[in-house]
């Protein structure tokens, strides 16, 4: 059970840092038209497909097929998004020194225990039952 929990976290992990949101899943089936589409148009593959529309032939598709714009809009996993990560560097010229104390060890005792509870006759603790 542990490793299906640790499996089931691993892989929420990957898609959260994959960027895929849950409507990119439901846009799955139109994904595989549009491949459809361009394996029966272009014979493309599947790998050069994903290159096309996600990768290094981006740029060059969207200016060869601009009559497919409107079919690219719906494709999942186009995200606009500005992800700006914010790092703060603090550098530290101060210097300190460490002074070294001696430790002086005194044979005299500061600690006098004084008793807040007596009575006049110590009582025992187990006492026989008196009648």
């Amino acid at each position: 059970m542990l490793k299906l929990y640790a499996l089931f976290l691993s892989t929420l992990f990957f898609i959260q840092s994959t960027n895929i949101h849950f409507e990119d899943m439901q846009k799955i089936g139109e994904l595989l038209e549009h491949y459809n589409l361009h394996h029966d148009r272009y014979n493309d593959s599947f790998i050069t497909f994903i290159s096309k529309h996600y990768g290094d032939l981006k740029e060059s598709h969207k200016k060869q097929h601009q009559e497919e714009e409107k079919e690219h809009h719906h494709d999942p996993i186009h995200h606009d998004c500005a992800a700006q990560t914010h790092i703060d560097v603090c550098v530290n010229t101060s210097t300190y020194t460490i002074k070294v104390v001696k430790f002086i060890e005194s044979k005299e005792t500061n600690f006098y225990y004084q008793d807040k509870f007596s009575t006049f006759e110590k009582q025992k603790i187990f006492q026989p039952p008196q009648v």
